[in-house]
């Protein structure tokens, strides 16, 4: 039988600052995750989305991820926001009336496609979403570690996933130092490069870091994750291990924000 997969890292919407511009409905990604197992995911609006009418683009990306979760509840139990640091206080509002109104748990970013250093600039969402015991995503890659865990430590109140880890050998290791001590830290393997490496691959990222803190997550629609559940299948971890990082850990972070969800038996 196929193990289940819950997808911690999907966007939906359209990254228009790509040659050709690349994105995903809700249904398609659906559509895709039927027939490979994924049975549910946490998805967030697309980072470099339209920006030409500020931040009423960010308003309507926010909105389609809010509308997916109500379409599609036992899918998408959750959704993510996306904020852009140059709206600045109108950016805030923005995130603050996604979480209120449209019932996000709140909101994604990514440094190197919205601009930003990953510091001061953030503090004022992460307020935002600290205030209502939310959740963030950060892409960190080897690039934004030290910075991604002043973050962390200075927000406690919010819950990370911090994505892309360990995207090197010396990454690996920074990113167990700076986020394995960590309470309110998980982290996802989207497009992991080297996923079989014995010293910085899935095995020691399970090994190092919390056994309960370890996600799959897809980058969908940039990436094809069959590449990343191939590796977790192969990988020299316990059954038990494979489900907590294909499914479990997902769930239980789900929970957290959805007390009521159930994981789908089949996708």
């Amino acid at each position: 039988m196929m193990r289940r997969y819950i997808d911690i890292h999907t966007h939906l919407g359209t990254t228009v600052n790509r040659d050709p511009a690349c994105g995903q409905s809700a249904t398609k990604f659906l559509a895709r995750a039927s027939q490979s197992g994924v049975i549910a995911a946490v998805p967030s609006a697309a980072p470099g989305g339209p920006q030409a009418r500020g931040v009423l683009d960010t308003r309507d990306q926010n909105s389609l991820v809010a509308k997916a979760c109500r379409d599609f509840p036992d899918r998408f139990p959750v959704g993510l926001g996306v904020v852009e640091v140059r709206h600045l206080e109108s950016g805030v509002q923005e995130l603050a009336r996604s979480m209120d109104d449209d019932g996000l748990v709140g909101f994604m970013i990514h440094p190197g496609i919205s601009g930003h250093a990953m510091r001061g600039e953030l503090h004022p969402f992460l307020e935002a979403v600290e205030t209502r015991r939310g959740l963030v995503m950060l892409h960190v890659g080897d690039r934004y570690i030290a910075a991604s865990e002043a973050l962390a430590r200075r927000f406690s109140g919010v819950n990370f996933v911090m994505l892309h880890v360990g995207s090197n050998e010396i990454g690996h290791g920074h990113a167990v130092e700076a986020f394995a001590p960590l309470e309110n830290v998980w982290v996802d393997i989207a497009q992991h490069p080297a996923p079989d490496e014995l010293s910085w691959g899935i095995a020691a990222i399970v090994r190092d870091f919390p056994a309960d803190r370890v996600m799959f997550g897809s980058d969908a629609p940039y990436f094809d994750y069959r590449v990343i559940q191939s590796a977790i299948e192969r990988a020299p971890i316990s059954e038990e291990a494979k489900d907590c990082v294909a499914w479990r850990n997902a769930a239980e972070l789900i929970r957290k924000y959805a007390p009521g969800w159930d994981p789908p038996t089949a996708s």
